[in-house]
């Protein structure tokens, strides 16, 4: 370990247990794992299907940041292959984009009856998994950096992959044991892939510790949960049907933290009542009113990353932020796009110079931060 990454271990540290006073650790992050956004002739034509084609990629992007930008970033690989691996294995449909990244394109069961039938996948062998677990394989042997778990739907995401969207959240009220056994049946897969991950790449190797390519600290946690979900479900319904299953992994895993985009002030509770929740990852998209409600709420309780695709005009948005802001528990993070922007609290399509972006960004940050 380097004295630089050992520097930025004890800023994070500090984050985590709101001792930054003077200081707010942030990364400026062009050096993306996935495909979408991307500019077309940048995306490797087998990315998905070459080991040695992704660890390429991702290492190239890392060699020109740490030469261009001194952040609190450290380096890492993802044997990345979209937000459908668990649901792939378990039946869902997969396609692949041209010019993007891997989606599940339909789902397995119907009717609430189905969820009894509903079998664990066989984790070498099943959807994308064996394909996930050949590239932590490579990464492992030819390279020394972590390596993070593919990406971690949480158990409310590969639910309604498994059954649809609409199917679930009407179960929810006409036929909830059942939605609670198929929560139970996604948090034991996923808890069981975790583990398998973990075999392969050896403990000391694997590290479930990036969301979002931020670094936790291990005795905060070893896991992420990704739930964008949870702005389209009551909070009544979060409590009963997410929040017991989340706790149940950060609490296998020694704590994590939980990722989300957009606005979900009414799960603030349900977030800080969640066992072994230690942070929260928000791509907040503008809304600095929630920011300053999570500050507030999760004081001493978790910390709080505030990320969003970098926005149109960079100047303008840090300046609101920073009005709002306070060092402590805090964590900055901006992910620079070829062909994504924030601008007006959406996400929009925008052409731009990535690493002018990066620095650009990278420039107010430094001025900025304490």
């Amino acid at each position: 370990m380097t004295r630089k990454v050992e520097a930025i271990q004890k800023r994070i540290e500090a984050a985590y247990r709101f001792e930054n006073h003077d200081y707010i650790p942030y990364v400026v992050s062009h050096m993306n794992y996935w495909m979408d956004g991307e500019k077309p002739e940048r995306i490797p034509s087998d990315y998905f299907t070459n080991p040695k084609a992704m660890m390429d990629y991702q290492l190239e992007n890392i060699r020109i940041h740490q030469e261009q930008i001194d952040d609190d970033y450290i380096p890492f690989l993802m044997p990345w292959f979209g937000t459908c691996v668990v649901p792939s294995a378990l039946g869902c449909p997969v396609h692949f984009s041209a010019d993007g990244d891997p989606g599940v394109n339909g789902s397995v069961i119907s009717e609430p009856e189905q969820v009894a039938s509903l079998k664990k996948p066989d984790y070498e062998k099943d959807g994308l998994m064996p394909d996930v677990l050949r590239t932590i394989t490579y990464m492992r042997e030819n390279s020394d950096l972590p390596i993070a778990y593919t990406d971690v739907q949480g158990p409310l995401n590969i639910a309604l992959n498994i059954c649809g969207l609409e199917n679930l959240f009407c179960w929810f009220y006409t036929n909830p044991d059942e939605a609670h056994q198929l929560m139970d049946f996604a948090t034991d897969v996923l808890i069981d892939w975790i583990k398998i991950q973990q075999k392969y790449a050896g403990k000391d190797r694997l590290r479930g510790n990036f969301p979002h390519g931020i670094f936790l600290p291990e005795k905060f946690g070893n896991i992420w949960l990704a739930d964008d979900d949870c702005t389209q479900i009551s909070a009544e319904f979060y409590r009963e049907f997410v929040v017991p299953y989340n706790s149940r992994i950060f609490k296998e895993f020694g704590g994590g933290t939980l990722h989300f985009c957009g606005s979900a002030k009414h799960q603030l509770q349900n977030f800080v009542d969640t066992d072994g929740l230690v942070g929260v990852n928000n791509f907040c998209m503008g809304d600095f009113e929630q920011v300053q409600l999570m500050q507030e709420l999760f004081k001493d309780r978790a910390a709080l990353m505030i990320c969003d695709f970098a926005p149109h005009n960079p100047e303008q948005y840090y300046n609101e932020l920073f009005s709002v802001l306070k060092p402590e528990g805090t964590i900055l993070a901006s992910f620079v796009m070829a062909r994504y922007a924030l601008d007006n609290g959406k996400y929009t399509t925008e052409e731009r110079d990535v690493l002018d972006t990066a620095l650009r960004i990278d420039q107010i940050l430094k001025e900025k931060s304490w």
